[in-house]
């Protein structure tokens, strides 16, 4: 095949191929992660090939291809790593679930002025039908 020699060979071990080839054939696993098992499958079942000639199986470029044989190499994990700075604060269990009555908007002097809340009443705009202005007689 065209192209120089990849500079890292990939030698797998039987459980770690049922483990790629598994991932490969789920239905769950994210894409990311599948082209990176493929990379490393077709890298090992084809020694000869280039990294040009991997892409083009896995339907990528040949410089993931190199990223994700090196990486395999090293580390022998196909996971992102951990994105820099501050961990994310979000929570799904804080604000706005069952101890707080609604999504409640402030007017600019402090007073409540308005609640999103389903049911409750919601001022002046609460007696505006489902036709909107031109339901109503003017004069």
């Amino acid at each position: 095949m065209s192209g120089p020699k990849p500079k890292y060979p990939i030698k797998l071990f039987d459980k770690e191929i049922a483990k790629l080839r598994q991932m490969v054939n789920s239905r769950k696993a994210a894409q990311g992660q599948v082209m990176r098992a493929k990379i490393i499958l077709a890298a090992h079942e084809h020694p000869e090939w280039s990294n040009q000639e991997i892409a083009r199986q896995a339907g990528c470029t040949d410089r993931a291809v190199r990223f994700w044989r090196r990486r395999w190499v090293t580390t022998k994990n196909l996971e992102d790593l951990p994105r820099p700075g501050a961990p994310k604060r979000f929570s799904p269990g804080g604000a706005g679930t069952s101890h707080s009555p609604g999504l409640q908007l402030t007017a600019r002097g402090g007073e409540e002025a308005q609640s999103l809340e389903p049911g409750r009443d919601r001022g002046p705009v609460s007696g505006i039908g489902a036709g909107g202005r031109d339901s109503q007689q003017h004069p």
